[in-house]
């Protein structure tokens, strides 16, 4: 292909079908195929002068394009641009093995453009070799006739890739809507119905969501806000155990030592004495 500086031993590390077909400035295939785990392959272009669309399979890969550096790994996908500097390479101890199509051509461009993947190197988490396969064997079956074939794969890929950022953005936006939700509300009582209900999600979609956001339940983190504001106000104020009790919103002062015992392993009061605030009024722990 135009433009490679340096491969590295891939001839034995590779399985690939070209297009034969007529090229035309619009679009213009090239090369599909995929790689075989070797330790040893890397290609540089100092200015890559078509598209590359990549899949890992399995394994580890480095990519970097321009100043722009990455690290992929089985399911990721990323896409490299013509024009700019092109480096990749296997990793060392877990080579990669991937799928990938190259192709050139104006048309390719306007899609990556109209679907806002022209600024995108990397897709992590994709999960979906079956696009670049398609694309892999449309060009095994009839390398001379199926460019129409292979404009409409590759819209349909990069449709299936800007729809996965999308709802991806937009479910660390909803998280994100959770979180703020349980902040503002920290000084009351809430249920995890109340907290999806902010969305709106189901229980189970929502305490998904978050976790996978933030690595923690909603219902977790509204209770470690509880907690820090419990401490927080018998740290810093001079208010008795049952004024804090009815400002965090519990049924009553049992509840709330209650609550408290089990999050942070002693009663308020103890806590209290610990911390050094002597100057509150206490009540009785029970």
């Amino acid at each position: 292909m135009p433009g490679i500086q340096s491969v590295g031993h891939t001839d034995k590390g590779e399985k690939y079908a070209v297009y034969t077909g007529q090229s035309y400035a619009s679009f213009a295939p090239g090369l599909a195929g995929i790689t075989y785990p070797d330790p040893l392959y890397e290609i540089y272009r100092t200015q890559g002068d078509f598209y590359v669309f990549e899949y890992v399979l399995s394994g580890v890969g480095h990519v970097r394009q321009d100043r722009e550096k990455v690290t992929v790994t089985a399911g990721d996908a990323y896409i490299l641009q013509p024009g700019r500097c092109h480096h990749y390479y296997a990793d060392r101890k877990e080579p990669w093995t991937k799928i990938w199509f190259n192709v050139g051509g104006s048309l390719v461009g306007h899609l990556l453009s109209d679907y806002q993947l022209d600024n995108v190197l990397k897709i992590p988490a994709f999960s979906d070799s079956s696009y670049l396969y398609a694309i892999l064997h449309a060009i095994e079956r009839d390398p001379v006739h199926c460019a129409s074939s292979l404009a409409l794969l590759l819209h349909q890929y990069v449709q299936a890739l800007f729809t996965f950022l999308g709802s991806e953005a937009s479910g660390q936006s909803r998280a994100l809507t959770m979180k703020n939700f349980i902040e503002q509300n920290a000084a009351r009582s809430l249920t995890i119905d109340d907290i999806a209900g902010c969305i709106p999600l189901s229980r189970s979609r929502a305490i998904h969501l978050f976790r996978e956001t933030y690595g923690t339940t909603p219902y977790r983190y509204y209770m470690e806000l509880r907690l820090a504001l419990s401490q927080s106000l018998l740290e810093r104020t001079a208010m008795s155990i049952q004024e804090i009790s009815e400002r965090l919103g519990f049924a009553d002062y049992h509840h709330f030592s209650g609550f408290f015992k089990k999050e942070c392993g002693i009663s308020p009061t103890l806590y209290r004495r610990q911390v050094g605030n002597l100057t509150a009024p206490e009540a009785k722990d029970s």
